[in-house]
């Protein structure tokens, strides 16, 4: 019968240099391996962002020349404006419980609009709200909405609303094109 210690499963101890205390043998070589780790995945993070920078080198421009500014909307500087699915504008519109504008060109208006929907384009030339429309009172729930997907139409015209003094706008983010893709109502003025 042998009086031998069985072998220590545990890995060899060495030294750490900095505080002086027995470290198993190899994590320098994790740590090391985890700081080469953590530096490549920046290095790919900062390519991918100067790839898509370069792809998208037209909208950054824009972007940085702040043609974007007037797409968002501050809660702060429009209290009054909220944006609203197409679920909620229909339950509005089924409901009478709006009014309603389209701020699409007026051809476009005369091709089709939502039934007892006002049209308002987004007008450049003639930025005050036309006198019909001043005699809506000011607590009155508007909707608006223009094409949809990327149209800036009914933001840009709940912001003049916005400043003429209404405290209840709300824009159909998903326009027209949503609206007529769901098969809810539609008139026509020609």
């Amino acid at each position: 019968m042998s009086l031998t210690r069985p072998a220590s499963k545990r890995p060899p101890v060495t030294s750490s240099p900095e505080a002086g205390t027995p470290r198993p043998f190899g994590t320098e070589k994790a740590f090391t391996d985890t700081g080469k780790i953590i530096r490549q995945a920046l290095t790919i993070g900062i390519f991918c962002v100067l790839t898509a920078a370069a792809v998208h080198f037209p909208l950054v421009k824009r972007f940085l020349r702040g043609d974007f500014r007037t797409t968002f909307l501050s809660q702060a500087e429009y209290p009054g404006i909220r944006l609203i699915t197409l679920e909620e504008a229909a339950d509005l519109w089924a409901r009478g419980g709006a009014v309603f504008f389209d701020a699409r060109p007026a051809i476009s208006y005369g091709e089709g609009h939502i039934p007892g929907a006002r049209n308002l384009g987004s007008n450049e030339i003639n930025p005050r709200i036309p006198f019909d429309a001043r005699d809506i009172l000011k607590e009155k729930t508007l909707v608006v909405y223009c094409e949809g997907g990327d149209c800036q139409s009914s933001l840009a015209l709940a912001k003049r609303l916005h400043n003429e003094g209404f405290k209840d706008i709300r824009v159909m983010a998903g326009g027209w094109e949503e609206w007529l893709a769901a098969g809810l109502p539609e008139e026509n003025t020609r």
